[in-house]
């Protein structure tokens, strides 16, 4: 099992580590602060140097419990330091829509009753799937946009704790989180990592988040698509 570093820290830009296992689809190291693709959220792209060689990572993903640093080149030997560099830019941009994200579902949740079940981040531009949520109109999008955007302007602190599986559940059913996703949450996860924003959201999230709204900045919402009866894709980017 690889040691994952950014599940504690998210601003781990570089770090060293050991090659412990080169496989088809690339290099496994004993820690990492790469964020493998899950969750909606792309995996990490960035660089490893061994044996004083530049190798660019492509991308990240995680198979059996082990992260895979997607590389063009795979025969290092066991045992090799590594020195790793994110592609910081990349992150942090993924950091910001992710945790935009957060509080633009909760205002959908809040305000139209709209449950999110589906994300996916992109670095350009990223989209959400509502359901039941009507076709919103575009002039209605700009103001949601000026309220969310009211939201973010409040600085709220983003927090990271880890709670026993029964316990983050109950916590989370408090807090009016969606529970659809607690019931698709594996038994074999025995923790539960919660993300919360002030006092607005509180959710269970394994992907990478910045610590306070004032760093998102921005967000815009782009535009909408009808995805079937009562289904709604938004798409947004963070400016």
């Amino acid at each position: 099992m690889t040691k994952r570093i950014y599940e504690t820290d998210n601003y781990i830009k570089d770090f060293n580590s050991t090659l412990v296992k080169n496989t088809s689809k690339g290099i496994v190291l004993k820690e990492t602060c790469f964020y493998p693709e899950g969750g909606g959220q792309p995996g990490d792209r960035g660089s490893l140097i061994i044996k004083d060689q530049p190798i660019k990572v492509n991308n990240t993903r995680i198979h059996q419990e082990l992260v895979i640093h997607e590389t063009d080149t795979q025969d290092f030997p066991v045992g090799s330091k590594v020195e790793g560099k994110l592609d910081w830019n990349y992150r942090y941009r993924l950091m910001r829509s992710h945790s935009a994200q957060h509080v633009i579902s909760r205002y959908f949740q809040v305000n139209y009753q709209a449950e999110t079940v589906s994300t996916q981040l992109k670095y350009e531009k990223s989209r959400l799937d509502f359901q039941p949520l009507r076709k919103i109109p575009l002039e209605e999008l700009g103001t949601i946009t000026k309220k969310i955007n009211m939201i973010l302007a409040k600085k709220l602190p983003v927090s990271i704790k880890a709670l026993p599986r029964e316990e983050a559940f109950s916590y989370l059913r408090e807090k009016k989180y969606q529970t659809k996703y607690l019931e698709m949450v594996p038994k074999s996860i025995k923790s539960i990592r919660i993300v919360s924003i002030g006092d607005y959201d509180f959710a269970a999230c394994a992907g990478t988040h910045v610590k306070n709204t004032s760093e998102i900045g921005k967000v815009s919402l782009i535009s909408t698509k009808n995805k079937g009866k009562f289904r709604e894709r938004i798409f947004y980017t963070v400016i």
